[in-house]
């Protein structure tokens, strides 16, 4: 298709887009809300990001970045074990929140992007594309990378308060991940997906 019909979200505008494959962002000429943005490049960014975004949370997530001691016995703790210690305390709503935002969604989120991407970087559409497409962008208020810090945040006033921070692998890797995940934010384009798909099913 040489052309696509695009309804703004914003004002509900029909906007006619000419060449929605050239590289840029288009806005609505009624609004000037921004339709959507295309970038080269996208998917095999979105593959190289996730791959790294996976790594760098199980290095995150493995590796200890608390210690803890009681009775002069030295423990440390992950983020998962973190949780257990805020549950333990009897904060139960707080350790389920912390571990909503900072495990389980951000988790979620890799591993869809990554079963998305990695089929579509060798050129094969997966069967499940629409609805991990639809579970992204639900997951979307929840997975944005203000509320993994906060999460994350949350969880250090609340522990350092039991223990000290040990500045090893897992807090550097949880630097590196907040970049990555930024990038991605940045990077991931969803409107492109679905042209694939829609392509996809209009040359059957």
């Amino acid at each position: 298709m040489s052309e696509h019909i695009v309804c703004c979200h914003e004002c509900d505008e029909l906007v006619a887009i000419p060449h929605p494959y050239r590289e840029g962002r288009f806005k609505c000429p009624q609004c000037g809300s921004l339709l959507f943005r295309h970038k080269s490049g996208m998917i095999e960014k979105m593959y190289a990001l996730s791959l790294s975004a996976l790594v760098l949370f199980g290095a995150t997530n493995y590796f200890p970045f608390l210690s803890f001691e009681v009775a002069s016995n030295v423990t440390e703790a992950n983020f998962f074990t973190s949780v257990l210690y805020l549950s333990k305390d009897g904060e139960y709503i707080l350790s389920l929140a912390i571990l909503m935002t900072t495990i389980v969604i951000p988790l979620l989120r890799i591993v869809l992007f990554l079963a998305l991407f990695a089929p579509l970087y060798y050129k094969h559409i997966p069967s499940y594309a629409t609805h991990t497409l639809k579970i992204l962008e639900y997951s979307t208020p929840w997975g944005m990378l203000d509320v993994f810090l906060i999460g994350v945040l949350v969880s250090l006033v609340k522990l350092v308060k039991m223990g000290s921070i040990i500045a090893g692998t897992s807090l550097w890797a949880f630097g590196v991940l907040v970049f990555v995940i930024a990038y991605m934010q940045v990077t991931y384009n969803p409107h492109q997906i679905w042209d694939l798909i829609d392509n996809n099913k209009g040359s059957k």
